[in-house]
């Protein structure tokens, strides 16, 4: 059974730690752009270009791919952002 460290990789050497950390270093930017989001729909936007990168690094499939780019186009739609809005309105409500 792997150690966490095996599991997490503080195992690897450092190379392969810092080459880790500059591929995915992107995504801390991206977190950035949903966290300083000025409304919820902002915020589901860049969740979405977020998952559009996320997607793009597993290569072998391109459903998620293809998925996030229709999340994207729904939510960028006037009637997804209006489903949306309504969506968040009901939940602020509960």
């Amino acid at each position: 059974m792997p150690t966490d460290e095996e599991i997490y990789g503080a195992s690897f050497p450092l190379v392969d730690k810092l080459r880790l950390l500059a591929e995915w270093a992107p995504l801390i930017g991206r977190l950035q752009s949903v966290m300083s989001a000025s409304s919820p729909h902002e915020q589901a936007l860049a969740i979405t270009k977020t998952l559009q990168w996320a997607a793009g690094k597993s290569g072998g499939t391109s459903i998620d791919d293809e998925a996030a780019y229709h999340l994207e186009a729904i939510l960028k739609s006037p009637e997804g952002k209006a489903f949306f809005d309504w969506v968040v309105q009901k939940v602020a409500q509960a």
